[in-house]
């Protein structure tokens, strides 16, 4: 296989960024991290990384750097693993600096994300020629409770991928099988966008535990925090993106089928399959309020799905209630600063798929 990638650059020094780079590092790559903040960058004592879980090792990245320009300069590779509301943020501070044949994959894109990506560097006057994709999920199940300490507890079995631009689907695949071989390659943004299981998983059992998150009281995430009642709701939320998939063309994978291709987790209904998730049984719920499991699962995942919906005319009742709960207790209109149907055209997603 000819080799394409000398260095990566990793936007986002949280749990997915640190995991990232330091495993990227492993790998042999030159590693480059960034963080939005001088502040955060000041926090890392050093570029040394300590890996544990699926893999143990001590690693270290080349550079750790607010600067864009600096991190991305002459990387191959661009792996955007910020939460996604930020993508607008990171579209804009890196349009100035990118060159033709560079990767960037938003890891995950969530819903409608490089719509999102593309559209800012469009209004930013970028003109470079680069290969843009998302994916459907976070490539590890990972946590980083301590800087620079990284715990991979599961690199997914399955991971798809899209590019904005179908045409450079088999270039960016061949890319991203030199680090990554169990990506494939998805249909095309719908299939990735609406495969977003993060809206399922996170928003609903937080607010469902939304007291103890507030006494920031430790519980196991998935094992605690989801019971067969909220797994229930979770089911019927699933249903209805998978409706709206339907609508727009896609098929894509329950989320009972897609526990099953991604950890092999077998159970006679959601709620069991969660419970024999091994790479979930450790995995401590947040404990602060504001967390990405509300700001950004709502905002990219909840909201566009909803928002697609009501284009095609599929009803998203328990979709829309959790948005209008949340925008209650948080004090928010979740769907006006979501990816709504100002920023994207659901309805040419539709003309495009049935003319």
């Amino acid at each position: 296989m000819n080799k394409q990638i000398n260095k990566i650059a990793v936007i986002s020094s949280g749990n997915g960024g640190q995991s990232m780079a330091a495993y990227f590092a492993y790998l042999g790559y030159r590693v480059a991290l960034y963080a939005r903040e001088a502040e955060r960058v000041d926090m890392f004592p050093d570029f040394k990384f300590t890996i544990s879980g699926v893999v143990n090792a001590e690693t270290e990245v080349e550079l750790i750097s607010s600067d864009m320009g600096e991190v991305i300069e002459d990387a191959q590779l661009i792996m955007v693993t910020t939460p996604a509301q930020y993508h607008p943020i990171v579209a804009r501070a890196m349009a100035p600096h990118l060159v033709d044949n560079q990767a960037i994959v938003l890891n995950p894109g969530r819903t409608f994300g490089t719509t999102v990506f593309s559209r800012v560097l469009m209004e930013c006057g970028s003109k470079a020629d680069i290969m843009l994709g998302e994916t459907d999920t976070f490539t590890f199940t990972c946590r980083c409770v301590e800087l620079r300490k990284p715990q991979i507890y599961k690199i997914k079995d399955v991971v798809r991928l899209a590019a904005h631009d179908n045409s450079y689907s088999d270039r960016l695949l061949a890319m991203m099988h030199e680090v990554f071989e169990m990506y494939s390659i998805a249909e095309n943004i719908l299939y990735t966008g609406f495969a977003n299981i993060g809206m399922i998983f996170h928003p609903m059992p937080i607010l469902m535990n939304i007291t103890k998150v507030e006494a920031k009281e430790e519980f196991k995430f998935y094992v605690e925090g989801i019971t067969p009642l909220v797994a229930s709701l979770l089911e019927k939320m699933d249903l209805e993106r998978v409706a709206v998939a339907n609508a727009y063309g896609v098929s894509i994978p329950t989320a009972r089928r897609w526990l099953e291709d991604c950890y092999g987790s077998r159970g006679s209904n959601l709620y069991e399959q969660i419970q024999n998730t091994e790479a979930y049984k450790t995995v401590i719920a947040p404990k602060d309020l504001d967390t990405r499991y509300i700001n950004e699962d709502i905002l990219t995942g909840c909201v566009p799905t909803s928002c697609a919906g009501k284009a095609a005319g599929i009803k998203t009742e328990t979709l829309d209630t959790l948005i209008k709960w949340a925008s209650i207790l948080y004090g928010r209109d979740f769907r006006a600063e979501g990816r709504n149907e100002n920023l994207i055209d659901f309805e040419s997603y539709l003309i495009r798929q049935y003319g």
